[in-house]
């Protein structure tokens, strides 16, 4: 815990303005502060420790920000082998399928109340299409699912696979001309499904996806950059050693 907790202090010291943003970091703050003050008061800003610790950071510090920038030196611009990289992920990675988005009215039932079931979501099927009762109404009134009070009966976009098979076929088929599926089954629930939204199948464009392309791709440059920086530099201080 120690550990840690001075682990935690050296961060919060090279990195002050972050501690002091990041709500987790109040208490190590604090303790820090504290520290530091009674530090202050007995002199220790002047002592030799310090100044070797600063020193020896110091030198860290420059030591990687050195290395960051002769690992952006001569970066070329990928736009072309992004553009190839396109090319070749387009058909399989690119690919956004049909998303689809409604209200779900959720009930459990059993062997014993099946039917009263079906016979509760038909009944509000029928007002909700008569326009005696609003459908969001009636899921807030109704719907047993765990994450109700959340989302309010709103499933999110979804895709293919990421709802039981039955709830997906049924809400493919909603759209504004036809907001309101018939009961649905699956398993031990039942739902009725209003339409909110949905996103036909498309590829994402070259513009759309080049800046994740570009960086990718501009990360690998830096990390061979600093690998053959440090190959260098390790092999220049074995060639010292063995001269000597």
């Amino acid at each position: 815990m120690l550990r840690n907790l001075t682990f935690a202090l050296l961060c919060a010291c090279a990195f002050p303005a972050m501690a002091a943003d990041d709500a987790a970091l109040s208490e190590t703050a604090y303790i820090r502060n504290t520290l530091m003050q009674q530090g202050l008061a007995r002199g220790l800003d002047k002592t030799p420790e310090l100044e070797k610790l600063v020193t020896e950071f110091r030198q860290d510090q420059l030591a990687r920000l050195a290395l960051e920038a002769a690992s952006e030196e001569d970066m070329p611009d990928f736009t072309a082998r992004a553009e190839e990289i396109y090319a070749a992920r387009q058909d399989k990675q690119y690919q956004l399928p049909l998303r689809l988005r409604v209200r779900l009215l959720e009930m459990a039932f059993n062997d014993s109340n099946e039917t009263a079931v079906r016979e509760k979501l038909n009944a509000i099927h029928a007002e909700v299409l008569a326009g005696k009762t609003d459908f969001k109404a009636a899921v807030l009134a109704n719907s047993e699912a765990a994450d109700l009070k959340l989302t309010e009966g709103d499933s999110q976009w979804f895709q293919e696979g990421q709802r039981p098979d039955a709830v997906f076929q049924a809400a493919a088929q909603l759209s504004v001309d036809k907001p309101l599926s018939e009961v649905v089954v699956h398993r031990n629930k039942a739902y009725l499904l209003a339409f909110l939204d949905r996103k036909a199948p498309e590829t994402r464009s070259f513009a759309e996806v080049k800046p994740e392309i570009m960086a990718e791709l501009q990360q690998e440059y830096r990390e061979d950059r600093k690998k053959t920086l440090l190959d260098s530099l390790s092999n220049a201080f074995k060639s010292q050693q063995a001269a000597r």
